[in-house]
């Protein structure tokens, strides 16, 4: 049996792999020492998969040169008398064939299934019959409490609030409009860049002598 060797196997590679083949227990450094590379190198050669390929293909040439002898030892054995090794050898030689029946190998809840199945009749199912069930009440509708005086006035202040902080912030951007100064960034602003800008449309207004009506 020939071993296709690649390209990209190089001599010291196949030293290795021989090496390898032939002492399969021999040490990685003894290796490298003789194929004259590091032992970092025969490392990475056996995460190669074309290496590794080849170490195979040649280890089966090996291997299959040594069946022979492994099968003479085995007849020796039987001829002592070894029975095991004798069904080796007639297995090996076509001589006696292994014959499983899979219905003796059945676990004991598979051959409790199988004995159950034939002894299984149908069962006819009936629809059953609703007519006297009892339906459940519907849950009551609990009307919701109205609101008093006091919390739709605290509403109504929370709401004139709100708006007239709009209001407020519309009468800015106008004045800011009018003298030039750039509106704020989108986004909410902190209180003291809200005040910068404000100081900021204040001053220009001075500087043009517009008087504005105080926010």
């Amino acid at each position: 049996m020939s071993v296709n060797i690649p390209s990209k196997i190089k001599p010291s590679m196949v030293i290795a792999i021989d090496l390898l083949v032939n002492d399969p227990e021999a040490k990685i450094t003894d290796v490298a020492d003789k194929a004259g590379v590091t032992r970092a190198t025969v490392h990475n050669w056996l995460k190669d998969p074309e290496f590794v390929e080849v170490f195979y293909q040649k280890y089966m040439v090996v291997f299959g040169s040594r069946l022979p002898t492994v099968l003479n030892s085995m007849v020796r054995e039987a001829e002592a008398g070894n029975v095991q090794a004798g069904r080796l050898v007639l297995e090996h030689s076509g001589k006696l064939i292994k014959r499983v029946e899979v219905n003796n190998h059945q676990s004991p809840f598979e051959k409790f299934l199988n004995s159950q199945a034939s002894d299984m009749e149908e069962v006819e199912v009936l629809e059953a019959d609703y007519e006297d069930v009892e339906v459940l009440p519907q849950r009551p509708v609990i009307p919701e409490k109205p609101p008093t005086k006091k919390e739709l006035s605290t509403q109504q202040k929370k709401a004139d609030k709100k708006n007239e902080k709009r209001r407020e912030a519309r009468r800015w951007r106008q004045r800011a409009k009018v003298v030039g100064v750039a509106r704020p960034d989108k986004g909410r602003q902190t209180p003291a860049q809200r005040k910068a800008w404000q100081e900021r449309v204040v001053k220009r207004e001075k500087a043009l002598n517009i008087v504005s009506k105080k926010s």
